[in-house]
This record gives C-alpha cells, structure tokens and sequence, in this order.
C-alpha cells in the first residue's frame, strides 16, 4: 500500500522556512506570484529581518533588548472623545447586528464633515443628489483596521503587473514591501539634502518620465497594456525624517500635484502623522485640499500614531467615489466588513464638532509639547546639553535623575554621532541619527563598515538596536545611519544612549585604507596585484614558463570583460586611489557541497603582514554571511605554505583536496572549510 505523507509534512514541505521558529519580528513575507523582490525592495526586507530577528540572540525571551526601532507613539492617554464614541456604542443595543461592509453611513457622514472642515473639495463632482455642495458625499469613504490594510487594497485595485509605485527615499520600508507583495513594482525618488529632504517636483517629474520611458522600452512589443507609474506614495509628514509640508508649502503641494495630475499619476496621500505636526500654524496639508487634486488623490488617515490609540488599528480612506467603491467590494471580498467599534473610534477623532475642536487643542499642545521635549532630550543626549535651548532644566533634572553620577559624562553627547545636515524633525516622533564618522573605525579588531556591523556592534555591546539607513531607503549609500524612536519612555531614551556613547568609546582609529567592492578603474591594478603575487609566491611552485606568460594587459582586458558579472563579487582594500590588495568571493547555488567560495585573495607585496589580508577576508566572510550563505570553501596549492599557516590560523579546517590544473600542468590543492556562522560570532560583534 502507498505510504502518503502526512497532511503537516506537506505543508511543511512547501513552507520550509516555517521549520525554524523565530523570535522578534515574523518574516516579511514574499510577493503573492512568487516572483523575487526587486533588488530595491529585496535590500528593503534584508535589513528589516535583520534588525527584527537576526540580529538577536537566543537569549531574547528572557533578557528583554533596547528597541529605538519601535514604532510606538508616546505612551499617552487616548484621545477622550474615541473612547467616549466606543463606550456609547458598546453600551447601546446594537451590537448583535452585522455591520454594514463599507460601514454605518452615520459614522461615514461624521468623517465627511471632518474632512470638508479640514478643507476637501471636489470641483469635478458626479451628479448624484446626495452630493454636497463640496461635491463630496458619504460614498467617498470607507474605513478599515488600519491605514495599512487599506493601502494594500489601494495598491491591489490601482495597478497590474509591472506597474509602477514610487515613493521617496526615505520611506516607510513596510509600504515598499507590501506593494510588491501586492504585484507591483517599487521605484525610489530620494530626498536629497539640497532640497531640506522635501520633494522636489522637478525631481517628481523627470523621475516619472524616466520610468514611464523605460517601461516603453521595454514592453514595446507586450499586447494589452505597456506598464507605467501609476501613483507616487507621498507621505506628510514624511516618515522617518518627520518633514512636513503645510500651507506654507502650498505652492509646493501644488506643483507635485499638478506633475501627477499630468502624468495620469495617482497621489497617495499618507496624512497619519498629520496631527503631531510640531507647528500647529503649519499642519500638514492634505493635496486633495487643493482645488483640482481631490479627484486624483488617495487620502489616508489613522487613529494610531498620534491619538494614542495604536493598539486598536484604525483608518479611514477618502478618494474618488470610483475607487472607495472597489476598495468596498475588496473588503467584502476579503474580510467580509470592518468592526463597528473602528468606525466609532474614528468619528470620535474625526468630526466637525465644536467639542471635538475643544478637545483637540487642549490634547494636541500638551501631546505636541511632550514630543518636543523628548526630541530636545535626544539632541542633548546626542550633541550636547550645550546645543539645546529649551527644555535645559528639565532635561539635566531627568538625566540626572536617571544616571545619577554619571549624568554629565551623558550630557557631553555622543562621540563621532551627529544629526544630518538640513534634517530637522518638524513632527512625529522618529529622528536619523548619522554615524558615518565611524565607518572605518574598530572595535577589537573588527572593522565597522556596513549597517550590519553597525546594529550587531550595538546589538553586541548593549542589546541596542535600531533600523538603519537600507531599511529606509536612506538616498546616500555611503552613510551609515539610523533611525530612532524617541517617543520611548525618558528612562529608557537616558540609558539606551548612554550606553551607546560608552561602547562608542572603545572603538579604535580607522586604518588608512577602506574595503568597499571594486569599480571598473580598480581593473588595471588588480590585474598587476595578480601577476605579481602569483610570480613571487609559485616561483619553483608553478611552471616558470606560465608564470612568465602572464601577461599585465592581457589580464587588464579579461577583468574589464568580465566586470559587470562580477563588480559584485570582488572586494579591494584602496588607500586613496592605491589598490592594496583584493578578494573574490562565489555564492553557490544548492547544487554545491559548500555555498560559498573564497576564490582567491591577493595582496601587493609591500602591504603584506601588515593585517590586510585578515580584513579582507573577514570582509568576505561577512558579505557572504549576509547573502544567507553559511558554510565556504577556500582552495591553496598544497605547496604554498604561508597560505596553508594563514587560513589555518583564522580557523580553518582541511577538509579536501583536489587536482588543479594551471596552464598545462595539474597541482594537488587542499580545501579549508570556514563555518561562516561561527565567524560571524567570533570577536567583537
């Protein structure tokens, strides 16, 4: 009789991720046609399962870590008027009926009249009688448990396969996730210093034409449709970098509205954040406020971020009644309709009452007032109690209070960690923290180079971590950065920091030489690099006459043909515009005993013993090690003793050997097999 295998054995067969149980974060998932993440959203994922479980120890379930990555608001009481709108429903006779899937139209209607307040208007309106004179109706709103879930309803309906989404780096790393999982492709438009972090529409435009021309060229021969861009995610306040754009950015709201607009380009209009806009003269604009925008606007909003009531998950959408109808069929589709209890709390926040305009002005100064605090709290702890103007007394009273004796070595701020340039947070709670100052630097040995080495360091030294700059989108890969929740509790922002600048100090001066990947100038003198050392080791090793063979142009050519293959997958060690010296490294498909190859490491001469080597191949350890790889062979002539001595000493074990054949004569090599795991935990970090 055939033997079938158990229900939970197939599943697990065609979920083998699910074999390992995870602590932290669950996995980010993958796109629902299965196709790979773009690179861009794949780097996205990477660091957020990083930061969110990998980084971590096994010892997480029972010695709790420091989470500056956290997205919790302040805790803060709820708004009164949400909780006083769930209580009078959850004490009513109502609660036995199904609700409505698009949701009650006295809750819609108490939204409707917020946002009108706030200055929506429709000038294209449909002709129904319903229809106010804002052009505006009840069937322009729906609401959901969370901004989020409606997002990936918006993304869902909007586009079709290859469309476009594009956001702006910095972003919110989840939205560019859930997009592709959704089928659509993820564009990044980077806010730039040079333009204070805001968009620039100019930017906006080119960047739109650019994809759109592409696609073009792409799909010129595909019958049906040729993909495009089919909206721009503009979130304002912009997270993480907490810049807003108000009505004294109106011009500016209306020029990125006008470049969408034209181009057939949906907004999406994230306004989550809206209400803990430090500046109550200039809260966010919405674009749909805008004449002309309201038609080829998406507007979200949410109880979560700043109404204290996270926990609860709420949000509504305001759109086109053509799109709110599609999301209500999606949501009957999917989850049948959202809880009644959401709508209430949403009409308790969102109303035109005169109340609630009380209620909100007494709530939001004093909630706005404590962000503001904590932010100054930040800023002294990280530049100096000197540098900040406001809040002086209070913060020395807390810090001191938290640390005692040790208040004022926290108070100097932190070595070689500063704020971007032209990035000032103008609301919410999240900061970019930049330590680009200490790339380079070392702590027992241990070269801090990437945003890994950066969390596992701080990870390491404090149970610290915090998402950095690939989890964002940050515009400028050479920097090393991270972004901070500093709505976390005074207590634990004091000690979290205070830490940091102590394992800070134990960090040693950068060598004079940086290890980054090659470029395509670095050919020429890796090619002399080779040559060189293979005429200097294998001298009565290898035949004289291939060693004099080798030829410096010859070599040049093949690197520079096979460069755009392998720009990947080469590491140079420069001092300057000097090559010190270089390695190779081969992931390996499953098809392979070892995953991973160190395929050769090469040093100029006059750098050798000299600690290079041993950084470049734990560099190469490292890269592989983040690319999911585990175990790497590395192969030597049996004859090259000081090769042998080398990987003997960082760990190696001889586990193989072969026959190799270099010109026309073959060589016994032996095979040191390196557990990059093991590596990754050795030393410092």
């Amino acid at each position: 009789m055939l033997i079938k295998s158990s229900a939970i054995d197939r599943f697990l067969r065609d979920n083998p991720e699910l074999s390992e149980r995870r602590f932290g974060l669950p996995l980010v998932g993958n796109r629902l046609d299965m196709e790979k993440f773009n690179p861009t959203v794949e780097k996205i994922a990477d660091a957020i399962n990083f930061y969110g479980y990998e980084v971590r120890d096994e010892n997480i379930t029972t010695v709790k870590d420091i989470d500056l990555g956290s997205g919790n608001p302040l805790r803060y009481k709820p708004f009164p008027l949400c909780i006083d709108k769930m209580k009078e429903w959850l004490g009513s006779d109502y609660l036995y009926s199904y609700p409505y899937t698009e949701g009650a139209d006295s809750i819609r209607k108490e939204l409707l009249d917020y946002v009108e307040s706030i200055g929506f208007n429709n000038d294209r309106p449909y002709p129904y009688n319903d229809v106010d004179d804002k052009g505006l109706s009840v069937h322009n709103i729906t609401f959901m448990p969370s901004t989020s879930m409606i997002f990936n309803i918006i993304i869902n309906i909007i586009s079709r396969p290859g469309d476009v989404l594009l956001v702006t780096g910095p972003n919110y790393g989840l939205f560019t996730i859930r997009a592709e999982r959704c089928g659509a492709e993820v564009d990044i438009l980077p806010l730039e210093k040079e333009d204070n972090f805001l968009v620039n529409p100019d930017k906006l435009a080119a960047k739109i034409d650019e994809i759109n021309e592409s696609l073009q060229k792409v799909y010129n021969r595909r019958k049906g449709y040729v993909p495009r861009v089919v909206a721009f995610l503009n979130a304002n306040p912009n997270n993480p970098t907490g810049k807003v754009m108000g009505e004294k950015d109106v011009a500016l709201l209306t020029k990125i509205g006008e470049v969408c607009n034209k181009r057939g380009v949906f907004i999406i209009d994230d306004m989550v954040y809206r209400d803990i806009t430090f500046d109550e003269n200039n809260i966010a604009k919405p674009i749909a406020t805008i004449p002309g925008m309201f038609r080829n606007t998406i507007s979200l909003f949410g109880l979560s971020k700043a109404y204290g009531l996270a926990s609860l998950r709420a949000g509504f959408v305001v759109a086109d009644e053509l799109i709110i109808r599609e999301v209500i069929n999606r949501i009957f589709q999917e989850i049948d309709s959202s809880p009644s209890i959401t709508g209430y709390a949403l009409a308790g926040g969102f109303n035109a009452s005169k109340e609630r305009s009380i209620v909100y002005q007494e709530y939001f100064t004093n909630l706005r007032n404590e962000y503001k605090y904590r932010l100054n709290l930040l800023k002294a702890l990280v530049d100096g109690i000197d540098t900040v103007d406001t809040d002086k007394d209070k913060i020395i009273s807390d810090v001191n209070n938290v640390l005692k004796e040790n208040a004022s070595i926290a108070l100097k701020g932190l070595p070689y960690v500063t704020f971007p340039t032209n990035l000032e947070t103008e609301s919410g709670f999240f900061a970019i923290l930049d330590f680009t100052k200490i790339k380079g630097m070392k702590y027992k040995g241990r070269i801090i180079s990437t945003e890994r080495d950066l969390l596992k360091f701080f990870y390491k030294m404090g149970r610290i971590r915090f998402l950095v700059g690939q989890s964002i989108s940050w515009p400028y890969e050479d920097e090393l950065v991270g972004r901070v929740n500093f709505a976390l509790d005074k207590e634990l922002i004091i000690n979290a920091l205070y830490k940091m600048g102590r394992a800070l100090e134990l960090l040693t001066d950068k060598e004079d030489y940086i290890i980054r990947f090659n470029k395509l100038e670095d050919q020429e003198q890796m090619a002399r690099i080779k040559i060189d050392g293979y005429r200097d080791t294998y001298e009565g090793i290898i035949a004289s006459t291939y060693l004099k063979g080798m030829d410096v142009k010859e070599q040049t050519e093949r690197y520079c043909r096979s460069f755009d293959e392998y720009k990947d997958k080469v590491l140079v060690a420069v001092k300057g515009n000097e090559v010190l010296g270089y390695s190779c490294l081969d992931p390996k498909d499953d098809s392979f005993k070892y995953d991973s190859e160190l395929v050769s490491l090469y040093i100029k001469k006059e750098y050798q013993h000299k600690g290079i080597g041993k950084a470049l191949f734990l560099e190469t350890a490292k890269e592989l090690f983040s690319l999911g790889k585990r175990n790497m062979i590395v192969w030597c002539l049996k004859d090259n003793i000081n090769a042998i001595k080398f990987y003997e000493s960082l760990g190696g074990i001889k586990s193989e050997t072969k026959m190799a054949k270099i010109g026309d004569e073959t060589y016994e090599e032996y095979g040191f097999y390196f557990d990059l795991e093991e590596i990754d935990k050795d030393g410092s970090y």
